[in-house]
């Protein structure tokens, strides 16, 4: 069984904008020391978002670095919108990779509706990262 060395977590509370179908993230974990050469890495994140007008799917994504031009770790699946849009929809992520000689990394929660006619909100979201 792997040994966990490392955790980060961030959460947040702050409304963030999806300007119609425009990929917008939710959240980034900060820094997180990898203290050894070679490590798997597991990302956890998990969203509220309020979906805009016409909203059909909310794609979830978890990208290394900060930016929607990170790196996609994992799949990036559009998952139907479970209500009307302008619901109030969860969303949640778990990926993991393998990474070498990193001393540190950094992950974010970038969530984009598909088919809107109107922004979406970000309500609240957080974000786990395990360095094994």
């Amino acid at each position: 069984m792997p040994e966990l060395n490392e955790i980060g977590s961030a959460t947040t509370t702050t409304n963030v904008t999806i300007t119609t179908t425009t990929e917008a993230v939710a959240i980034s974990s900060g820094e997180v020391r990898v203290p050894n050469q070679t490590a798997r890495i597991v990302v956890i994140g998990w969203a509220q978002v309020t979906t805009g007008a016409a909203t059909t799917t909310l794609t979830p994504r978890i990208r290394r670095g900060t930016a929607i031009k990170g790196t996609l770790v994992g799949e990036a699946n559009a998952e139907e919108v479970k209500a009307a849009a302008g619901s109030t929809e969860p969303v949640m992520l778990i990926v993991q990779e393998d990474r070498a000689n990193e001393a540190s990394v950094e992950y974010s929660l970038t969530v984009q509706q598909a088919s809107a006619t109107g922004n979406g909100t970000i309500l609240q979201a957080g974000i786990i990262v395990l360095v094994l």
